[in-house]
């Protein structure tokens, strides 16, 4: 693409002077320039996303956040932030392994178990965590699905596995009396991305009725404001398909709704230490308050386009008349 680019430049620059750039002229450009720019991955970022993380949301978002924190005296005890994350018992994550140089792609066994449970993982700003809510997707609970709970996690069902309106209710009450010694008295922030189930009435009631203020992060933005998604799912899920893969080739076993909580107990176990759940606040600038972790750079997907191309040399008269008369026609 860098080179498509220049040649694109240089071509209207030069006209039929030009006559191509090599086929090394890339990483030849890129050694010259070494101290400045550097080759990256890069990851694919929904359109929405991109462009929800604003100059005017941020503004708006802190605004609200560092009032509801002053207003309310609200300290690293009492601030929570709560999100779902879904785990596929027979799926995995991608992992380097060792195999026959001649074929490149090696596979793994899996037993194909695509039934979604859901994880409610709920974080303090000081490091604190209290036991997840699992959801498991069924018409009717079962006492089997819950065996040797290790995390003393609570239950639930639905019919897709997803949290919903009335598990909504339900968890707010179940974090309220696993929060309010705690807070002893003071008003607790809880933070929550915009899923129904947590607006409905009954949520918000019961909320208000015990002394919670719930902020909702901006829309599309939790990959910038919500520290669960930022620092720690990511290593969750990773640790979870490790767990898993020990346990299916140690025991010959597949994972099931009846040894899920067991398995996943362990990577949360492992993975949610009280340093990086101090992490997951601060790189979102939730706690210590920080408006400026989010930087120009982090917003920069959200900054409108032109069609208007500005080229960044002196062009000669020519290439300047013709880009006015492509601008006007």
């Amino acid at each position: 693409m860098l080179k498509r680019h220049a040649e694109t430049l240089l071509c209207a620059r030069l006209g039929d002077e030009f006559n191509g750039l090599g086929k090394n002229w890339t990483g030849n450009f890129l050694d010259r320039h070494s101290n400045q720019l550097a080759q990256h991955w890069s990851s694919p970022l929904n359109t929405k996303r991109g462009q929800a993380v604003n100059e005017n949301t941020h503004k708006a978002w802190c605004a609200l956040l560092e009032h509801t924190i002053n207003e309310y005296g609200i300290q690293e005890d009492t601030l929570w932030a709560a999100d779902e994350s879904g785990f596929q018992p027979g799926t995995g994550q991608s992992q380097r392994v060792i195999g026959s140089a001649k074929q490149k792609i090696q596979h793994q066994q899996q037993d194909g178990n695509r039934k979604n449970i859901t994880v409610m993982v709920t974080i303090c700003a000081d490091g604190e965590t209290i036991p997840p809510l699992v959801i498991y997707k069924g018409q009717t609970f079962s006492t089997n699905w819950h065996q040797d709970n290790i995390l003393d996690a609570s239950a639930a069902h639905s019919k897709k596995g997803w949290t919903d309106g009335v598990i909504g209710r339900l968890w707010i009450e179940d974090f309220d009396k696993k929060t309010c010694d705690k807070a002893n008295g003071h008003t607790r922030l809880l933070l929550v991305d915009g899923h129904n189930s947590h607006y409905t009435m009954d949520f918000l009631d019961y909320a208000q009725e015990h002394n919670i203020q719930v902020l909702c992060y901006p829309s599309h933005s939790t990959h910038v404001y919500q520290g669960l998604d930022v620092v720690i799912f990511a290593p969750l899920k990773h640790r979870w398909s490790e767990e898993r893969r020990t346990f299916e080739e140690s025991k010959r076993q597949r994972v099931t709704k009846q040894n899920f909580v067991t398995i996943y107990g362990r990577a949360h176990q492992h993975v949610l230490t009280p340093e990086l759940v101090k992490t997951a606040f601060r790189k979102t600038g939730v706690w210590p308050f920080s408006a400026d972790v989010v930087t120009k750079g982090m917003m920069a997907l959200s900054l409108e386009t032109s069609s208007h191309g500005h080229l960044p040399l002196p062009q000669p008269s020519p290439v300047l008349a013709l880009t006015s008369f492509m601008r006007k026609y």
